[in-house]
């Protein structure tokens, strides 16, 4: 018996187009190509104008280069000539030019409605759903046994069968006798028997409406894949026999894989592609939202000498509480407030030890080097002790300026141990992190930045888990700063031990928080619905925010930023506490969620939480658990899952790796509230090359293996992984662009501000790591601010839904 997974030499690899219609997982597609088929992948979107407003004889020329074309998933409807753009152009390709097609949810519903059938919406939308599907066994389920496949789609092709009918259904109707019906599902007695794939009797294409890319799709749904392309080299080895399309040098028809499109025999000439025209790889672009590119950067072009991280551990007690204390002692080295990344703990233990063992305070003078940018000009600024630097430039040139910064001081000689010996802390907003989708943000003003970070030189470090604590600096003129720290550190920690340490004293104050109407957010909830069953998004991450006011009199003081802080930390212990008091914001933060961590040999973290049950009284675990393994609450997950790793997936990829998802919704036990987490992992430095070996590809992990090196693939760092997954997913739902334009409508205009974006630090020794400003209370010039919301499904009841956003508006506890 022959292997289908036999590897393919470079020369042998099949070079396949891969239209992307904005949705957020074709990068999962491309790495499932990648792995199943071997295939070299190039992406084009469905809009691209060098080809969608051109004569189709430039596109028939273009698509000569390739051996097969793979349509994406997408929002919207295949009626809509905006949502399928260059797709349509496919189904009319004359003979001559025809090539093999598989179809993917959007793709598929066009494919249906070009050859007679119809789309329609689906009586209960699927998204994030996962089903069996039931198949005939020939063409693409040729060898396939059991299929559970996850469904993201609110409509469905109908071929003209009588659904009463259940044997009809598997051959064709009267109305579409081209397409032959290969699949469907039968587990929903409302919508009835939904369409799950289909081929065309006389003309290359395929098409399935599920997911096979997904991660709760099991191995024989992904296998519909490599049928496919199997299918596509007996088509086309039939072709080239019978002779019925010219050959040519450019169509590699000779064998069952195309040559190697990038070489000289199998380019075509200039001249016969459109003056413009460019071919992106989809290891170069896939949907990075716009890679950082230093190159570009004039200023400050030659690197530092590396600067020596200066550093002292000492011993601490245990189960103490050591943070205000310590930022005592910073206050008295600085006149400032430390800025503080904490991990939050009990009895000097930390919350949960595998996200939140280490606890940063970062020393701040007025001679810190202050980046900022507005998203309101698009300006950015360098604020340092020779005065303001000032430039004109979008997001994306504000953080080619952050990742040239981190490479200027860069260095490697710090305690292996701790995360953080020196770099950048700050905050990215919600509308920084919409420019870089490409999704206009609301208007904003000149006075918050929408990207601000401070360079810290020197710091304390706390491990909580090793019970230790790091005095360090940058540069070797701190030696004596970091004696005389350590010496009164040490002193500190003596008191604490003598029970010589005066804590400070509880006061009380009045606060009121006034938050949104009951019944104008349940008619958001309702809109968002609307707009899922249209199919223009699969869940919308709908967000409000509250005022709060902090009341003071004669007998209860209005207290100090950070006595609000303590009290936060007190009531709402978490794994990504956050103290950053700026001169025009000051953050709060008790976050449960990490965005994303990186370490400094490259391996990188996604953390989402989607799915929430409040600690009410008698709640108990195993009741958690219950509610959190509903269809509705693992949907949004899942969701979110398949979202972060497409992020991860078009940056890992370029370094011939894949993402991975070692943790699949799980509950993890929070100080307020149970909390559905998932971890997605991935390298950023290149091990392999980008041709899989055998998948051990599972429900519950997409685990895929490199073969031996092939040359240098390079390496990404974490910021452009950063830079490619904003805004968090968590926060938008999917399709991420989509989604947002959708949000930014319903939530009529209004700016989240630093809510709903993402905090931390960029290490000089090269990790990184983001919480997702949630749970928090914001400072800004008119006041302060506490902004919660929860994900809309249609399966969502939208009285629930605003007490899962009230009972997150009301963790936070001032």
């Amino acid at each position: 018996m022959t292997d289908r997974r036999s590897a393919a030499t470079p020369d042998q690899r099949p070079r396949l187009l891969f239209l992307d219609a904005y949705d957020s997982f074709t990068n999962n597609i491309i790495a499932l190509l990648r792995s199943s088929v071997k295939a070299r992948v190039t992406v084009i979107k469905i809009d691209d104008a060098q080809y969608l407003h051109s004569s189709d004889n430039v596109f028939h020329q273009f698509l000569r280069r390739f051996d097969g074309v793979v349509v994406g998933p997408g929002p919207g409807d295949p009626h809509k000539p905006t949502d399928t753009g260059l797709i349509e152009k496919l189904w009319r390709l004359p003979d001559v030019t025809i090539l093999p097609v598989l179809g993917i949810c959007l793709g598929f519903q066009s494919l249906v409605l070009a050859f007679g059938g119809t789309v329609s919406r689906l009586e209960e939308p699927r998204h994030g759903i996962v089903r069996p599907v039931r198949h005939c066994g020939r063409s693409l389920f040729d060898g396939v046994g059991e299929i559970k496949a996850t469904q993201y789609h609110s409509l469905h092709g109908r071929l003209g069968h009588n659904v009463d009918d259940h044997k009809s259904l598997w051959s064709p109707a009267a109305a579409t006798p081209e397409l032959e019906p290969l699949a469907w599902d039968f587990s929903d007695d409302r919508n009835g028997p939904v369409l799950m794939g289909v081929r065309h009797a006389l003309k290359p294409y395929w098409g399935v409406q599920y997911h096979p890319e997904s991660i709760c799709t099991n191995t024989e749904g992904a296998q519909v894949v490599e049928n496919w392309w199997r299918e596509a080299r007996i088509w086309r080895a039939q072709m080239s026999k019978a002779a019925t399309r010219t050959a040519s040098p450019e169509a590699g028809l000779d064998s069952g894989y195309a040559t190697d499109a990038d070489s000289p025999s199998s380019t075509p000439n200039d001249e016969d592609l459109s003056e413009g025209m460019q071919l992106v790889d989809a290891g170069e672009s896939l949907t990075t939202a716009g890679r950082p590119d230093a190159s570009n950067i004039e200023r400050d072009s030659v690197r530092q000498e590396e600067q020596p991280v200066i550093w002292r551990r000492l011993r601490m007690p245990s189960d103490q509480d050591l943070l205000p204390s310590l930022r005592e002692l910073v206050r008295a080295d600085t006149g400032r407030d430390p800025l503080v990344l904490e991990s939050g703990t009990k009895h000097g233990k930390p919350v949960r030890a595998e996200t939140g063992r280490f606890s940063i305070l970062g020393f701040v003078d007025d001679c810190a080097e202050t980046f900022k940018y507005w998203t309101s000009g698009r300006r950015f600024e360098r604020h340092c002790t020779a005065g303001v630097e000032r430039e004109d430039c979008d997001v994306s040139g504000a953080f080619d300026r952050l990742k040239h910064w981190t490479n200027l001081y860069k260095t490697s000689d710090g305690p292996a141990d701790v995360p953080f010996w020196g770099g950048l802390i700050g905050y990215v907003s919600y509308e920084a992190s919409l420019e870089t989708i490409n999704v206009d943000p609301p208007e904003g003003d000149d006075v918050h930045a929408d990207l601000s970070f401070v360079f810290v030189r020197r710091s304390i470090v706390v491990d909580h888990v090793n019970q230790v604590v790091y005095v360090q600096a940058l540069g070797a003129t701190n030696l004596d700063w970091v004696d005389a720290m350590s010496r009164r550190v040490e002193s500190l920690l003596g008191r604490v031990v003598a029970g010589d340490v005066r804590m400070p004293e509880e006061k009380s104050w009045k606060s009121a928080i006034y938050r949104p109407r009951v019944e104008e957010y349940c008619e958001k909830v309702k809109l968002c619905q609307s707009r899922i069953r249209a199919g223009d998004s699969y869940e919308l991450c709908l967000t409000d925010q509250s005022t709060l006011e902090i009341v003071g009199d004669n007998r209860h003081p209005v207290p100090s930023r950070w006595e609000l802080y303590s009290r936060l930390r007190s009531t709402n212990p978490a794994p990504f506490g956050a103290f950053l008091d700026f001169e025009d914001v000051s953050i709060l933060s008790s976050s449960p969620e990490r965005f994303l961590s990186w370490s400094r040999d490259g391996v990188c973290e996604f953390r989402p939480i989607k799915g929430t049950v409040q600690k009410e009284s008698g709640t108990s675990r195993k009741q958690a658990e219950e509610i959190l393994k509903s269809e509705k609450e693992q949907a949004e997950n899942l969701m979110i899952v398949d979202l972060i790793r497409h992020d991860l997936n078009g940056i890992v990829g370029q370094c011939g790796n894949c993402a991975l998802v070692p943790k699949l919704m799980q509950v993890e036990e929070y100080a307020t509230v149970y909390q559905l987490v998932s971890v997605i992992q991935g390298q950023l430095k290149s091990i392999g090359n980008p041709f899989m070996s055998d998948s051990a590809r599972g429900a519950a992990q997409d685990s895929i293996s490199i073969e031996e090196t092939e040359g240098d693939l390079g390496t990404c760092s974490g910021l452009d992984v950063l830079q490619a997954s904003l805004p968090p997913g968590s926060m938008t739902g999917a399709p991420k662009k989509r989604s947002c334009e959708i949000l930014k409508q319903v939530e009529g205009s209004k700016r989240r501000r630093i809510y709903s974006g993402v905090l931390g630090y960029l290490d000089v020794g090269g990790g990184g790591d983001f919480s997702v400003v949630i749970r928090s209370a914001i400072r800004y010039n008119d006041g302060w601010r506490v902004g919660a919301g929860g994900a809309v499904t249609a399966l969502s009841d939208s009285l629930a839904e605003y007490h899962e956003m009230m009972g997150k508006s009301m963790a936070v506890q001032l």
